[in-house]
C-alpha cells in the first residue's frame, strides 16, 4: 500500500511539472487579425477621397499595416469617382494610406481609358501611381505600350518609359 502511495505522489508531480512546461510552450497570441468584407472609407475637407474594399484583410498591428486579398480602390478627386484600381493583392499602411497592389494590377479610368500592369504602387500623399513593370493603358483609339509608369490616378497625366503607341 504504501509504495501504491509513493508511485501516486511521483505521477502526481511528474503529471503538475508537465502541465507547467506546456503552458510555457504554448503561443502568443498572434498580432495579426482576420477581417472579412474589409473596407476602408476617407475623406479629406469632408469630401470623399478614397474607399477601399476587400475580401479578406490580415491586419498586422505592430506594423500598422493590412495584407489585403483582391481589393478594389475607388479614388474621388473634389467627391466626385474618377477611377478604380484593382489587384489581386495588396499591402495598406494604415497610417498613410500608401498601397502597394501585387500581381495583375488594373486602373479603370472614367475618362482616360484602363491601365494594366504588375505590382503598382500608390502614394497617398502625392496621390500618385507607380510601377517598373511593363504597362499597357487601352484608350478608345489607341493602345499604349511601355516598360515602366508614373501618373496621377485619373491617368490623365502620364510619362511611360520606353512608349509605343498603337492606333486602333
Amino acid at each position: 500500500m504504501l509504495r501504491l502511495i509513493a508511485i501516486f505522489i511521483v505521477f502526481f508531480f511528474m503529471g503538475c511539472r508537465n502541465n507547467k512546461n506546456t503552458s510555457d510552450e504554448t503561443p502568443s497570441i498572434s498580432e495579426e487579425q482576420t477581417i472579412e468584407r474589409f473596407r476602408i472609407t476617407k475623406t479629406q475637407k469632408g469630401e470623399l477621397e478614397m474607399i477601399l474594399e476587400a475580401d479578406f484583410a490580415f491586419i498586422n498591428e505592430s506594423r500598422n499595416i493590412a495584407h489585403l486579398r483582391f481589393p478594389v480602390v475607388k479614388f474621388y478627386d473634389c467627391g466626385k469617382y474618377i477611377s478604380t484600381f484593382i489587384a489581386e493583392s495588396a499591402d495598406i499602411d494604415m497610417e498613410v494610406y500608401d498601397v502597394k497592389g501585387y500581381g495583375n494590377c488594373t486602373v479603370i479610368s472614367v475618362n482616360y481609358g484602363n491601365l494594366e500592369t504588375k505590382n503598382l504602387i500608390y502614394n497617398a500623399k502625392k496621390k500618385k501611381i507607380y510601377t517598373n513593370s511593363d504597362v499597357k493603358i487601352v484608350r478608345q483609339r489607341e493602345r499604349i505600350y511601355g516598360t515602366s509608369l508614373e501618373s496621377d490616378i485619373k491617368l490623365e497625366k502620364i510619362v511611360i518609359k520606353n512608349q509605343r503607341i498603337i492606333f486602333v
